[in-house]
Protein backbone atom coordinates (compact mmCIF):
# COMPACT_ATOMS: atom_id res chain seq x y z
CA UNK A 1 0.00 0.00 0.00
CA UNK A 2 2.72 2.37 0.47
CA UNK A 3 2.63 5.95 1.57
CA UNK A 4 1.42 9.20 -0.37
CA UNK A 5 1.56 12.45 1.09
CA UNK A 6 -0.14 15.49 -0.37
CA UNK A 7 0.46 19.04 1.43
CA UNK A 8 -0.70 22.70 0.52
CA UNK A 9 1.96 25.48 1.16
CA UNK A 10 1.79 29.38 0.53
CA UNK A 11 4.69 28.40 -2.09
CA UNK A 12 2.43 25.52 -4.11
CA UNK A 13 1.44 21.50 -3.90
CA UNK A 14 3.79 18.79 -3.63
CA UNK A 15 3.06 15.03 -3.98
CA UNK A 16 5.46 12.87 -2.22
CA UNK A 17 5.63 9.07 -1.85
CA UNK A 18 7.66 5.91 -0.61
CA UNK A 19 9.39 4.11 -3.82
CA UNK A 20 8.37 0.28 -2.34
CA UNK A 21 6.37 -1.88 -3.73
CA UNK A 22 5.04 -5.13 -3.11
CA UNK A 23 5.26 -8.13 -5.61
CA UNK A 24 4.52 -11.66 -5.42
CA UNK A 25 5.85 -14.62 -6.83
CA UNK A 26 4.90 -18.41 -6.76
CA UNK A 27 7.34 -20.84 -7.14
CA UNK A 28 6.23 -24.59 -8.26
CA UNK A 29 7.92 -26.89 -5.72
CA UNK A 30 8.46 -30.42 -6.36
CA UNK A 31 5.42 -32.74 -6.07
CA UNK A 32 5.13 -34.33 -2.82
CA UNK A 33 2.12 -36.99 -0.85
CA UNK A 34 -0.11 -36.19 1.71
CA UNK A 35 -1.13 -39.90 2.43
CA UNK A 36 -2.21 -41.57 -0.80
CA UNK A 37 -2.58 -38.12 -2.07
CA UNK A 38 -0.08 -36.70 -4.51
CA UNK A 39 0.01 -32.69 -3.95
CA UNK A 40 1.49 -29.64 -6.06
CA UNK A 41 3.86 -27.55 -3.00
CA UNK A 42 4.03 -24.32 -3.58
CA UNK A 43 5.86 -21.61 -2.22
CA UNK A 44 4.98 -18.10 -2.12
CA UNK A 45 7.70 -15.26 -1.93
CA UNK A 46 6.80 -11.56 -0.84
CA UNK A 47 9.75 -8.94 -1.50
CA UNK A 48 9.72 -5.26 -2.54
CA UNK A 49 10.67 -3.87 -5.95
CA UNK A 50 11.02 0.35 -6.71
CA UNK A 51 9.01 2.50 -8.90
CA UNK A 52 8.05 5.68 -8.63
CA UNK A 53 4.57 6.45 -7.22
CA UNK A 54 4.15 10.62 -8.11
CA UNK A 55 4.86 12.05 -11.11
CA UNK A 56 4.71 15.65 -12.84
CA UNK A 57 3.14 17.21 -16.33
CA UNK A 58 5.64 18.50 -18.49
CA UNK A 59 5.42 22.20 -17.65
CA UNK A 60 4.36 21.77 -14.44
CA UNK A 61 0.80 21.70 -15.12
CA UNK A 62 -0.26 19.12 -12.54
CA UNK A 63 0.78 16.77 -10.27
CA UNK A 64 -0.44 12.93 -9.70
CA UNK A 65 0.39 10.07 -7.53
CA UNK A 66 -1.16 6.84 -6.04
CA UNK A 67 -1.09 4.42 -3.91
CA UNK A 68 -2.62 0.47 -4.07
CA UNK A 69 -2.87 -1.62 -6.52
CA UNK A 70 0.83 -2.06 -7.98
CA UNK A 71 -0.34 -2.77 -11.77
CA UNK A 72 -2.80 -1.76 -14.76
CA UNK A 73 -3.27 -3.48 -17.48
CA UNK A 74 -0.20 -5.64 -16.98
CA UNK A 75 2.48 -2.99 -16.45
CA UNK A 76 3.29 -1.07 -13.55
CA UNK A 77 0.81 1.61 -12.13
CA UNK A 78 3.28 4.39 -12.59
CA UNK A 79 3.99 3.45 -16.61
CA UNK A 80 -0.01 3.27 -16.81
CA UNK A 81 -0.42 6.99 -15.15
CA UNK A 82 2.81 7.94 -17.52
CA UNK A 83 0.93 6.82 -21.27
CA UNK A 84 -2.48 9.07 -19.09
CA UNK A 85 -0.25 11.84 -18.70
CA UNK A 86 0.63 11.87 -22.74
CA UNK A 87 -2.65 11.50 -23.46
CA UNK A 88 -3.80 14.38 -21.39
CA UNK A 89 -1.04 16.73 -22.06
CA UNK A 90 -3.49 19.94 -22.46
CA UNK A 91 -6.42 19.22 -20.71
CA UNK A 92 -9.32 21.43 -20.75
CA UNK A 93 -9.91 21.53 -16.82
CA UNK A 94 -9.26 19.27 -13.88
CA UNK A 95 -13.10 18.16 -13.89
CA UNK A 96 -12.53 17.05 -17.17
CA UNK A 97 -9.84 15.50 -16.65
CA UNK A 98 -10.04 13.75 -13.71
CA UNK A 99 -13.41 12.32 -15.27
CA UNK A 100 -11.53 10.95 -17.76
CA UNK A 101 -9.11 9.14 -15.55
CA UNK A 102 -11.85 8.07 -12.91
CA UNK A 103 -13.53 6.39 -16.55
CA UNK A 104 -10.62 5.00 -17.87
CA UNK A 105 -9.23 3.44 -14.75
CA UNK A 106 -12.33 1.88 -13.47
CA UNK A 107 -12.57 0.06 -16.86
CA UNK A 108 -9.51 -1.36 -17.21
CA UNK A 109 -9.25 -2.38 -13.40
CA UNK A 110 -12.48 -4.41 -14.06
CA UNK A 111 -10.70 -6.20 -16.92
CA UNK A 112 -7.85 -6.67 -14.93
CA UNK A 113 -9.44 -8.27 -12.08
CA UNK A 114 -12.23 -10.33 -14.20
CA UNK A 115 -14.19 -11.75 -10.98
CA UNK A 116 -11.53 -11.87 -8.26
CA UNK A 117 -12.54 -9.19 -5.18
CA UNK A 118 -11.38 -5.37 -6.19
CA UNK A 119 -7.96 -4.38 -4.91
CA UNK A 120 -7.49 -1.25 -3.44
CA UNK A 121 -6.41 1.95 -5.47
CA UNK A 122 -6.39 5.65 -4.75
CA UNK A 123 -5.04 8.12 -7.08
CA UNK A 124 -4.80 11.90 -6.17
CA UNK A 125 -4.32 14.65 -9.10
CA UNK A 126 -3.54 18.60 -8.32
CA UNK A 127 -2.46 21.27 -9.51
CA UNK A 128 -4.20 25.26 -9.47
CA UNK A 129 -6.87 26.67 -11.53
CA UNK A 130 -8.93 30.40 -11.58
CA UNK A 131 -11.19 30.64 -9.39
CA UNK A 132 -13.26 34.28 -8.84
CA UNK A 133 -10.36 36.18 -10.45
CA UNK A 134 -7.56 34.24 -8.56
CA UNK A 135 -5.42 30.70 -8.67
CA UNK A 136 -6.30 28.39 -5.64
CA UNK A 137 -5.39 24.70 -5.66
CA UNK A 138 -7.74 21.87 -6.42
CA UNK A 139 -7.06 18.60 -5.83
CA UNK A 140 -9.24 15.33 -7.11
CA UNK A 141 -9.45 11.81 -5.40
CA UNK A 142 -9.79 9.26 -7.81
CA UNK A 143 -10.87 5.55 -5.90
CA UNK A 144 -12.19 2.65 -5.48
CA UNK A 145 -12.08 2.57 -1.71
CA UNK A 146 -16.06 4.21 -0.36
CA UNK A 147 -14.93 3.68 3.25
CA UNK A 148 -11.79 4.08 5.63
CA UNK A 149 -11.55 3.79 9.63
CA UNK A 150 -8.74 4.27 11.94
CA UNK A 151 -8.39 0.60 11.12
CA UNK A 152 -7.78 0.62 7.44
CA UNK A 153 -9.39 1.13 4.05
CA UNK A 154 -12.65 -0.52 3.69
CA UNK A 155 -15.49 -1.23 1.03
CA UNK A 156 -13.50 -1.96 -1.24
CA UNK A 157 -15.96 -1.67 -4.75
CA UNK A 158 -15.25 -2.33 -8.59
CA UNK A 159 -16.66 1.30 -8.70
CA UNK A 160 -14.15 4.50 -8.37
CA UNK A 161 -15.42 7.76 -7.37
CA UNK A 162 -14.32 10.86 -7.48
CA UNK A 163 -14.13 13.74 -5.45
CA UNK A 164 -12.49 17.59 -5.09
CA UNK A 165 -11.07 17.06 -1.86
CA UNK A 166 -9.73 20.75 -1.16
CA UNK A 167 -13.07 22.29 -2.51
CA UNK A 168 -15.07 19.98 -0.37
CA UNK A 169 -12.02 20.96 2.77
CA UNK A 170 -12.35 24.80 1.57
CA UNK A 171 -15.60 24.84 0.59
CA UNK A 172 -16.99 27.96 3.28
CA UNK A 173 -14.17 29.92 2.32
CA UNK A 174 -13.70 32.62 -0.45
CA UNK A 175 -11.13 32.07 -3.24
CA UNK A 176 -9.38 35.03 -2.39
CA UNK A 177 -8.97 33.78 1.79
CA UNK A 178 -7.86 30.57 0.73
CA UNK A 179 -4.09 31.28 0.37
CA UNK A 180 -3.76 33.26 3.29
CA UNK A 181 -5.66 30.27 5.51
CA UNK A 182 -2.90 28.09 4.19
CA UNK A 183 -0.30 30.30 5.34
CA UNK A 184 -1.58 30.62 8.59
CA UNK A 185 -1.30 27.25 8.91
CA UNK A 186 2.24 26.86 7.89
CA UNK A 187 3.32 29.21 10.06
CA UNK A 188 2.30 27.24 12.23
CA UNK A 189 4.13 24.19 10.97
CA UNK A 190 0.94 22.27 10.66
CA UNK A 191 0.68 22.62 6.92
CA UNK A 192 -2.51 21.38 5.09
CA UNK A 193 -2.26 18.16 4.09
CA UNK A 194 -3.77 14.64 2.62
CA UNK A 195 -2.23 11.43 3.67
CA UNK A 196 -3.21 8.22 1.91
CA UNK A 197 -1.54 5.00 2.81
CA UNK A 198 -0.73 1.86 5.00
CA UNK A 199 -1.43 2.02 8.87
CA UNK A 200 -1.95 5.31 8.21
CA UNK A 201 -3.02 5.95 12.10
CA UNK A 202 1.02 5.02 13.01
CA UNK A 203 2.32 7.33 10.10
CA UNK A 204 0.27 10.09 12.06
CA UNK A 205 1.76 9.62 14.70
CA UNK A 206 5.49 10.04 13.78
CA UNK A 207 5.12 12.43 11.53
CA UNK A 208 3.42 14.50 14.14
CA UNK A 209 6.30 13.81 16.62
CA UNK A 210 8.30 14.86 13.71
CA UNK A 211 6.73 18.22 13.04
CA UNK A 212 6.81 19.22 17.22
CA UNK A 213 10.14 18.43 16.82
CA UNK A 214 10.95 20.39 14.14
CA UNK A 215 9.22 23.32 15.84
CA UNK A 216 10.71 23.11 18.80
CA UNK A 217 14.24 23.55 16.91
CA UNK A 218 12.82 26.10 14.83
CA UNK A 219 11.82 28.11 18.28
CA UNK A 220 14.79 27.16 20.26
CA UNK A 221 17.95 27.35 17.58
CA UNK A 222 19.29 29.33 15.26
CA UNK A 223 20.44 26.60 12.83
CA UNK A 224 16.71 25.68 12.10
CA UNK A 225 13.82 27.80 10.72
CA UNK A 226 10.85 27.63 9.42
CA UNK A 227 10.69 26.46 5.60
CA UNK A 228 10.31 29.67 3.63
CA UNK A 229 10.12 28.02 0.00
CA UNK A 230 9.23 24.85 -1.94
CA UNK A 231 12.09 23.43 -1.60
CA UNK A 232 12.05 23.57 2.29
CA UNK A 233 8.67 22.45 2.87
CA UNK A 234 9.77 19.41 -0.14
CA UNK A 235 12.55 18.53 2.71
CA UNK A 236 10.05 18.40 5.74
CA UNK A 237 7.87 15.47 3.07
CA UNK A 238 10.94 13.66 2.20
CA UNK A 239 12.09 13.57 6.18
CA UNK A 240 8.72 12.18 6.75
CA UNK A 241 8.35 9.51 4.41
CA UNK A 242 12.13 8.61 4.77
CA UNK A 243 11.22 8.16 8.79
CA UNK A 244 8.06 6.10 8.09
CA UNK A 245 10.41 4.07 6.52
CA UNK A 246 13.05 3.79 9.09
CA UNK A 247 10.24 2.39 11.10
CA UNK A 248 9.42 -0.41 8.97
CA UNK A 249 12.94 -1.72 8.32
CA UNK A 250 13.49 -1.38 12.07
CA UNK A 251 10.37 -3.15 12.90
CA UNK A 252 9.17 -5.55 10.15
CA UNK A 253 10.14 -8.31 8.42
CA UNK A 254 11.15 -8.69 5.07
CA UNK A 255 8.09 -9.70 3.33
CA UNK A 256 6.69 -6.89 5.51
CA UNK A 257 8.34 -3.56 4.21
CA UNK A 258 5.48 -2.38 2.75
CA UNK A 259 7.41 1.34 3.23
CA UNK A 260 10.49 2.36 2.22
CA UNK A 261 13.11 2.08 -0.95
CA UNK A 262 14.09 6.13 -0.73
CA UNK A 263 11.55 8.83 -1.47
CA UNK A 264 10.16 10.79 -4.75
CA UNK A 265 9.00 14.22 -4.05
CA UNK A 266 7.67 16.44 -7.30
CA UNK A 267 6.04 19.62 -6.99
CA UNK A 268 4.22 23.00 -8.62
CA UNK A 269 4.63 26.74 -7.52
CA UNK A 270 1.44 28.86 -6.71
CA UNK A 271 1.17 30.78 -9.55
Amino acid sequence: MSILLVEVIPQGIIFGADRNVTIRRVVPQSPGTVGNTNINIIQEYRGQSQRPKVLRWPQRKALIGYVGEAKISGVPTDEWLYDFIGDNLNFQNFEVLSESLRLKVEEQRRIDEGNRQAAALIIHLGGFEERDGVQVPTIYVIRNVWHHSPTGYEDIRKEFQKVEAFGEAFQNTLPQEIRRHIETLASHYEPFWFHQGFDLGTFNVIEEFLKAAFRTLCEGSSKHSLPQSLQGWEQQVRMSILTYGAYFQAYKGPSEQFVGGGVDVVSIEWP
